[in-house]
C-alpha cells in the first residue's frame, strides 16, 4: 500500500510536498516510539540559537545564602563548555552541596575544599513530577533510592462521609431561580371574567326624592320624641342606604337606639338597622332598605382593580358594602369560615361566590377543595374539576363527599394530613405553612427526606347540621381539631348551615370560627347565636348580609352568580388538561378496620393479583395501596385487602398513617423466596 499512497501523494502534492508529509509522519512515528525524542530536538534547538561563552571569559557567579557553589572567576574553556551544557539542559537538575567558602580556582583548575561531594546528575524526563518529586525527597533524606516506602506503622485509611448537601446534584444556576409548583400544569389558564353575566338590566340607582322622602321621615320622627340633630348624610349602596346623623349636644344615644322600631313604622320600609354609634365616628347609622335592591354581579368585583392587585395567599371577594366598596378578604387569615342563614336567603349563592373567587385566583397546583355536599345538589357543578381542584379518599368515586360515613372518614384523614404537615414544619424549623413553602421554594428543603410543597386546601360543608343528625358528634370532634390546630398547616374550614341553632352551633365551634356570616334568621336568639348580637333578623334577604370579622360587623349585598356561570367556569377548567385523578387525601380505613388485626388474613386465599403487586410494590419500593390502585386499575377495597396480605407474608410493614409502608423486601431474588414458600 506504501507504494499506492506514494504515488497519490505526489500526484496531489508534488515531490516536495509528498516528502514533507513523509517527514512530518517520521517525525511524529519518532515522537510516539520514545518520548525523549521532543527533549532532544528542544536541546538541539536551544543549542543553535544559545552562543556558547568566549575563551578566556567565564560567567560571574555569587555564591548565594543557602550554601550554593558559584563561579567567581574565569575557568578554563572545557570546564565552561561544559557547566554551559548542562545549565543549557536543565536548569534545575544541578545539584551541589558545599560550604560558603567553596569555589572554583580559575588559575590552576583545582577545586577548593575538595573533600566535600560534588554531583551532577540529570534530568530523567521518563518520570512524571510527582515520581521526581518522591525520589528526590528519598535521596534528599537519605531514604532508599530505589524508591521503596518504609512500613512506620498502620495503615491510614479516610472513609468518606456521605454529603448531605443535596444541592450539589442540581443542575447549574437552578438555585438561582425558585421552585415553580405550577410547572405541573403549565398550559392551564385560568377563566376569565367573560364567563360572566354583568347584569346591567337589574342595577338600579335611588333617586333623589326617595332619599329626601326618608330624610324628612326621619327627621320628622326623632322630632316627635324630642330629640335634635344637627346633621344628616346619606350614602347609598346596592341593597340599603346608611343615614348618618349626628345627633346635637347632650343627646343620648340609647334614647335613638330605643326609637328604632318607631322608626321602621315612620318609613314604612324593611330593613331598619341602628348602628349607634358607627364606630371611628361622633354619628349614628341608620341603614334603611332601597325600594328597588341592586344586583351585584360577580363579573365586576372580579374586575375590581383592588381585588386584582390584593396579595391575598386566598383572595375571596363576595360582595360590596353600603359604600359600595368590594367586600374582600383573606381566608387564609380568616382562618375558618362560618356561614349560617334561612332558607332561601342566600347562602348557598355565597358560598359559590367564596368557591369562584378561589377558581379565578388560585391555580390548581396551589390549592385543592374538599366538598361535602349532603344534599348532593348543591355542590354537584363543581363535579367537573375533579382533575384540577377536588380532594378525595382513593376509595372514593365521586369528588364530590355526599355519603355520611364517607364525611367522617374524609375529616379524619385530613387530621392525618394536618399531623403529617406538622412533621414537616418541625423538620424545616418554621411555623407556619407560608414559611414553609418560601423555604421549599427556594430549594432549601430535600425533597427525598419527605419534604414537599404544601398546597392549600379549603374544606367546604354545606347543611352541616344535616351531618350531625345523622353522624352525631363523631363528626364535630375532627371538625373542632381541624379548626384548632389546622390553621397554621394551609387547612381552612368554610361551614355552612340552614339551623343556627345552639344545638348546632355550639360553643366549641363558635369559639374556632372568628369570622362568620350571618344572613337573614328568623329570630333575635338565631342571630346571637350567630354574630353575639342582634341584627340578623332585621336583613331584608336575597343576599343581604352580615359579616363579623373579630367582633367587627358590616352590613354587605351577597355577589351573584347563578347556575349557568358556574357550569361555564368549570367546563372551561375540565375542559384543559388535568392531573390523572383527584388529589388522594391520606387514606384512613376507619375503625370496623382497626380491630380486625393482620392475623386474620389468610394467605391461602390469596388475590389472583397478589403476585403482580407484590412485584409492583417490590419494583417501586413504595408500600402504598394507592399505587397498587392506580398501577392495577383496582378499586380501593380490593387494593386494601391486596396490601394486607402483602403485610401478612412480610412483603410490607405495617401502615404508618399517611406515610407508606415500608417495604420489608429488597430485590426480586428475595420475593421470589417469599412467593415460593406460600405455594
Amino acid at each position: 500500500y506504501g507504494y499506492f499512497v506514494n504515488r497519490w501523494l505526489i500526484a496531489m502534492l508534488g515531490a516536495p510536498g509528498a516528502g514533507g508529509v513523509i517527514l512530518v509522519a517520521f517525525v511524529a512515528w519518532l515522537v510516539l516510539l520514545n518520548r525523549n525524542f521532543v527533549h532532544w530536538i528542544n536541546r538541539g534547538i536551544y543549542s543553535l540559537f544559545h552562543r556558547k561563552p568566549k575563551k578566556g571569559k567565564g560567567a560571574n557567579v555569587v555564591a548565594d545564602g543557602n550554601g550554593a557553589v558559584g563561579l567567581e572567576k574565569s575557568v578554563k574553556e572545557d570546564v565552561a563548555e561544559d557547566v554551559a551544557g548542562v545549565v543549557a539542559a536543565d536548569s534545575a537538575g544541578v545539584a551541589q552541596a558545599g560550604s560558603k567558602d567553596d569555589a572554583f580556582d580559575s588559575v590552576n583548575g583545582s577545586v577548593e575544599g575538595a573533600s566535600v561531594p560534588f554531583e551532577i546528575y540529570e534530568r530523567d524526563y521518563s518520570q512524571t513530577d510527582d515520581e521526581r518529586r518522591d525520589s528526590e525527597e528519598g535521596i534528599s533524606t537519605g531514604g532508599d533510592p530505589s524508591g521503596e516506602i518504609e512500613d512506620n506503622g498502620p495503615e491510614l485509611i479516610i472513609e468518606e462521609v456521605e454529603d448531605d448537601d443535596f444541592t450539589k446534584d442540581l443542575p447549574k444556576g437552578s438555585l438561582d431561580t425558585l421552585f415553580d409548583p405550577r410547572l405541573d400544569l403549565p398550559r392551564y389558564k385560568a377563566p376569565g371574567v367573560d364567563l360572566l353575566n354583568d347584569y346591567t338590566n337589574k342595577i338600579y340607582k335611588v333617586s333623589n326624592e326617595e332619599l329626601e322622602r326618608n330624610n324628612r321621615k326621619i327627621v320628622k320622627t326623632l322630632s316627635d320624641y324630642k330629640i335634635s340633630i344637627e346633621k344628616i348624610y346619606a350614602r347609598t349602596g346596592p341593597t340599603v342606604t346608611l343615614y348618618e346623623i349626628v345627633p346635637s349636644a347632650g343627646v343620648r344615644i340609647s334614647q335613638i337606639k330605643r326609637l328604632e322600631d318607631d322608626i321602621a313604622l315612620s318609613l314604612a320600609a324593611r330593613g331598619v338597622r341602628i348602628i349607634a354609634p358607627i364606630p371611628g365616628t361622633n354619628a349614628v347609622g341608620i341603614e334603611v332598605a332601597n325600594s328597588k335592591p341592586s344586583v351585584v354581579p360577580m363579573k365586576l368585583l372580579l374586575e375590581d382593580p383592588k381585588f386584582r392587585s390584593a396579595e391575598y395567599d386566598l383572595p375571596v371577594v363576595i360582595g360590596r358594602t353600603i359604600s359600595n366598596e368590594s367586600m374582600m378578604f383573606d381566608l387564609a387569615k380568616m382562618p375558618h369560615l362560618l356561614v349560617a342563614g334561612a332558607t332561601g336567603q342566600g347562602k348557598s349563592v355565597g358560598l359559590n361566590a367564596i368557591i369562584t373567587s378561589l377558581l379565578y385566583t388560585k391555580h390548581p397546583s396551589e390549592m385543592k377543595m374538599v366538598l361535602i355536599d349532603p344534599k348532593k345538589v348543591e355542590l354537584s357543578l363543581y363535579s367537573k374539576i375533579e382533575k384540577h381542584f377536588l380532594a378525595k379518599l382513593p376509595d372514593s368515586d365521586d369528588a364530590i363527599i355526599t355519603d355520611t360515613q364517607k364525611v367522617v372518614y374524609t375529616l379524619k384523614s385530613l387530621t392525618i394530613e394536618m399531623d403529617a404537615r406538622y412533621d414537616l414544619l418541625k423538620l424545616a424549623h418554621v411555623r407556619t405553612v407560608k414559611e414553609y413553602n418560601e423555604k421549599f421554594l427556594s430549594r432549601k428543603l430535600n425533597p427525598l427526606k419527605g419534604h414537599r410543597y404544601m398546597h392549600y386546601i379549603v374544606v367546604v360543608i354545606d347543611e352541616f347540621a344535616d351531618l350531625l343528625m345523622t353522624a352525631g358528634r363523631e363528626i364535630e370532634e375532627p371538625i373542632v381539631r381541624l379548626a384548632q390546630l389546622a390553621r397554621a398547616i394551609g387547612i381552612h374550614l368554610v361551614i355552612a348551615t340552614q339551623r343556627p341553632t345552639t344545638n348546632i352551633i355550639t360553643g366549641l365551634i363558635k369559639a374556632n370560627f372568628p369570622a362568620r356570616i350571618a344572613f337573614r334568621v328568623i329570630s333575635n336568639i338565631d342571630s346571637r347565636t350567630i354574630l353575639e348580637t342582634t341584627g340578623a333578623n332585621q336583613l331584608v334577604g336575597r343576599g343581604d348580609m352580615l359579616i363579623s370579622v373579630n367582633g367587627e360587623i358590616t352590613r354587605v349585598q351577597c355577589a351573584f352568580i347563578d347556575t349557568p356561570e358556574v357550569e361555564r367556569i368549570t367546563a372551561f377548567i375540565g375542559d384543559q388538561q388535568g392531573y390523572s385523578s383527584a388529589h388522594f387525601l391520606p387514606e384512613y380505613s376507619g375503625e370496623e378496620g382497626d380491630g380486625s388485626g393482620i392475623g386474620d388474613v389468610d394467605l391461602g386465599k390469596r388475590d389472583k393479583l397478589f403476585d403482580e403487586a407484590a412485584k409492583l410494590v417490590v419494583q417501586f419500593q413504595q408500600g402504598s395501596t394507592s399505587l397498587i390502585q392506580r398501577r392495577m386499575n383496582l378499586g380501593y377495597n380490593r387494593a386494601g385487602r391486596i396490601m394486607d396480605q402483602l403485610e401478612a407474608a412480610g412483603i410490607v410493614g405495617p401502615s404508618e398513617g399517611s406515610k407508606a409502608r415500608q417495604v420489608l423486601v429488597s430485590d426480586f431474588m428475595a420475593l421470589d423466596r417469599i412467593l415460593s414458600s406460600l405455594d
